[in-house]
């Protein structure tokens, strides 16, 4: 894989969104599990706990104030046929792509179960929006290794990006996390464009 020449300036610094409005019952805590494992391994969050909007377009006035984070971490549903669509990544898509004045951010989605491949690959394909660096699901995952890969990621990018945010470095942290699912013999594959 090649990566690119982009530069997100900044230490990693997380917005993490839980987009899922804990239809199911377990995404609140799971969510809540992944952003203290986060704090406790020293990474700079934003907030307390993820920020769990109540729909899509409720994110505006947080993205008003957008110069204090360069990574925008999204959980959400993929295609899931039991919740609402508001809760899904084809509704946060649209409303992200649109708002029009985010400075250049690198997007994580974290999805389980049934994937959105159709609105993944659009977000790989969107190479002029604010998603400069992007990672996406790529197959069906179970929670536990769409928790670990991420983890696992977001602790090798710490660890190598001082004042900036590269391709290379996106590209070195995804291998990280995709070898310790590996490892672990747990399935799923997340995409990257970097």
């Amino acid at each position: 894989m090649i990566w690119s020449q982009i530069t997100i300036p900044g230490k990693p610094r997380i917005l993490m969104i839980d987009g899922t409005r804990n239809t199911q019952g377990w995404e609140n805590e799971f969510a809540a599990r992944i952003f203290t494992v986060l704090k406790r391994k020293g990474l700079d969050l934003v907030g307390n706990a993820p920020l769990r909007p109540s729909q899509p377009k409720d994110l505006v006035a947080v993205l008003d104030g957008q110069d204090y984070f360069n990574c925008l971490f999204l959980l959400c549903h993929g295609e899931a046929a039991d919740v609402p669509e508001d809760t899904n990544l084809a509704a946060y898509w649209p409303s992200l792509s649109n708002y029009g004045s985010l400075t250049p951010k690198l997007l994580a989605i974290c999805s389980w179960e049934t994937p959105d491949l159709e609105t993944g690959e659009s977000i790989l394909d969107a190479r002029d929006s604010f998603a400069q660096i992007a990672l996406v699901p790529g197959s069906a995952l179970s929670q536990r290794a769409a928790g670990l890969f991420y983890l696992k990621f977001f602790t090798e990018l710490d660890l190598h990006a001082d004042d900036s945010i590269m391709g290379k470095m996106v590209w070195f942290s995804h291998a990280k996390a995709k070898e310790i699912l590996r490892r672990r013999s747990l399935t799923g594959e997340i995409k990257v464009r970097c």
